[in-house]
């Protein structure tokens, strides 16, 4: 919680580009009907059945709804503390900030002590240009961490809106004392002096952020320093500015964007990003906000509601909220989110990407698919959606078209992507299963050199020479180094299993299979190498129940043969040809795997 954040540990990932980075894998989808359709806001005519479809309504991630239960429940009678609390929480979360603040106030009443309660009753008042009010807002905070950090930097911007600009920048004067905080210190400096036109110690400021190499820049710091330097006759100097970071990132395609933006400007027509106290606010409640990204998302996400009810165009605060949606499942309100970057902004390319990601993470291949196609028109011969397609395309098994756009993303790769193994190993994948070994082969130890042997590259090339009946020796020998690399992964301990099985150790197969089933209890193709080697063991009405399974399972059941599963389960498994390999080298590895421990 806030009141016991470390801010001098954590400040430093303030200025951090991780804003942008996204965990999206292993989600169930949202449910798709707005809860709504099942409970009709009039129809709670008691605060406890308003109070309980609110519960339901949050539990599914469908806040808004949850919020106006919450809001009928109060309304009814309902008067416990923690409804009211929830109840400014949610509608701050959902940028409902005018709202949030009545509830925030009454929560205060009751005995609600939060500090969030003072930052939403700060933020309205702000926005109504209640100055006064919002500095007193702050005026109960006695914490020792915020009042030597949040509390002043939170107040600058008050002052600022109170047109006092010497009490502005003496409260940023504590941020100072410590040095994770300097980058913070200079940038809203430079904000503040710029908002008073204060070109020459704005300059200062800015320039000490961008040429102390120990204050890092975010994404954000470059927006706002290039648009000071182009407003002030400074342009090659923010073209300059923009071209160093992004071509030690070329693939970051909002950096090129901004560049761009940047070089075709017409710096007489350029606008101030922050102009206002408000936007100036926005910009330090947001920053704040960051910091939790990767501590506590809830909090994140009220700070980044907070700031975008500030300065509803700040688009980085936008993508964090969308962001922030998507990792808790809400896909259809992170795309929203992502749709309304507008195609002049930098990072609409990042946000078109996104969405992208999203409707794979939920399955839908084919939009996917038809995102990404859409996006190949707006940037023809981009690495990064060439890639994409040739990922979705080897999902759909469109093996060709995969090949194809692969092929395209290496003509197009820039130099900062020339490491990029991926895409190598990518292009091997779709060219096996395309049956064109000998370039899959080409590709695979092309990948395998460029990742330094990475344990996916090893596994992926040892388990299909091994399926192709060659280099026995080399190819077992890459599954034991992938195994040992990475012990945790069901593919590779999958890969491992059937190892041992082609070397007729059924025993020490079947315990990793089984382990290797525990992380993958869907995978079609595990389900009928566990069942073999249950044959092989003796026990058989569980090989015939695994086999039985891997049929009613899609995930990696191209490469199955169901009438030859058909015929195993009738009929069991002979023991197949036990594989060439060199025994002692072999064993000894074996034993350093500590197979028979795990």
């Amino acid at each position: 919680m806030l009141d016991v954040m470390k801010i001098g540990y954590v400040a430093a990932l303030i200025i951090s580009v991780a804003v942008f980075n996204s965990c999206t894998d292993g989600f169930i989808k949202k449910p798709q009907q707005n809860l709504a359709t099942y409970y009709s806001v009039p129809r709670m005519n008691t605060a406890y059945g308003s109070y309980l479809a609110g519960r339901v309504a949050h539990l599914r991630q469908d806040l808004n709804t949850a919020a106006d239960y919450y809001m009928q429940s109060i309304a009814l009678g309902a008067d416990k503390p923690e409804i009211v609390s929830q109840t400014y929480i949610l509608l701050t979360s959902e940028g409902r900030i005018h709202e949030a603040a009545k509830y925030a106030q009454i929560a205060s009443k009751d005995g609600d002590d939060s500090n969030f309660i003072k930052f939403v009753i700060m933020a309205d008042a702000m926005q109504n240009n209640d100055f006064e009010k919002a500095l007193k807002a702050l005026q109960p905070i006695n914490d020792k961490v915020y009042k030597s950090s949040i509390i002043p930097l939170f107040s600058a911007w008050i002052y600022t809106g109170l047109n006092d600009k010497k009490q502005a920048l003496k409260q940023l004067e504590v941020l100072k004392n410590d040095e994770s905080l300097l980058s913070l210190y200079y940038m809203h400096t430079g904000m503040i002096n710029d908002y008073f036109n204060d070109t020459e110690n704005a300059q200062k400021a800015f320039d000490t952020v961008v040429n102390n190499q120990n204050l890092e820049l975010s994404y954000r710091s470059l927006q706002i320093i290039s648009n000071f330097y182009l407003r002030n006759g400074q342009q090659q100097q923010a073209q300059d500015l923009i071209k160093s970071y992004y071509e030690k990132n070329q693939q970051a395609k909002m950096l090129e964007n901004l560049y761009l933006q940047i070089k075709n400007a017409d710096p007489q027509s350029v606008k101030k990003l922050i102009d206002t106290p408000q936007k100036g606010e926005a910009e330090a409640i947001f920053n704040i906000g960051t910091v939790f990204r990767l501590y506590q998302t809830d909090i994140s996400q009220v700070f980044t509601a907070l700031a975008l009810y500030l300065n509803p165009q700040h688009e980085v605060a936008l993508v964090s909220m969308a962001d922030l949606m998507e990792g808790n499942q809400r896909f259809d309100d992170a795309i929203e989110k992502y749709q309304n970057i507008s195609k002049e902004s930098p990072v609409y390319f990042m946000a078109q990407l996104k969405i992208a990601s999203i409707y794979l993470t939920q399955g839908q291949n084919k939009k996917a698919l038809e995102q990404l196609q859409k996006l190949e028109k707006e940037f023809p011969d981009n690495y990064q959606v060439l890639f994409n397609l040739g990922e979705v395309s080897r999902m759909m098994n469109k093996q060709s078209d995969a090949i194809d756009f692969y092929n395209k993303a290496l003509k197009v790769m820039p130099k900062a992507a020339q490491n990029d193994w991926t895409v190598y190993y990518a292009l091997g994948m779709a060219y096996e299963r395309n049956g064109q070994w000998k370039k899959a082969e080409e590709a695979l130890q092309k990948a395998l050199k460029i990742s330094n042997r990475h344990p996916f590259v090893l596994n992926y090339l040892g388990y299909t020479w091994l399926e192709q009946n060659k280099n026995f020796n080399e190819a077992l020998f890459m599954i034991f180094e992938a195994y040992s690399e990475n012990p945790e992964d069901g593919h590779i301990m999958d890969s491992l299993g059937w190892a041992l099985y082609r070397m007729g150790k059924y025993e020490d197969a079947v315990k990793i299979l089984e382990r290797a089933s525990e992380y993958l209890p869907g995978n079609a193709l595990l389900c009928d190498h566990l069942g073999d080697a249950y044959w092989q063991v003796g026990r058989k009405a569980e090989a015939k129940f695994q086999w039985q399974h891997a049929l009613t399972l899609k995930e990696d059941s191209q490469g199955l043969d169901k009438d030859a599963i058909a015929d195993k389960i009738e009929s069991g498994v002979t023991p197949p040809p036990i594989i060439n390999f060199n025994e002692p080298l072999l064993v000894e590895r074996l034993q350093t795997l500590n197979i028979n421990n795990q």
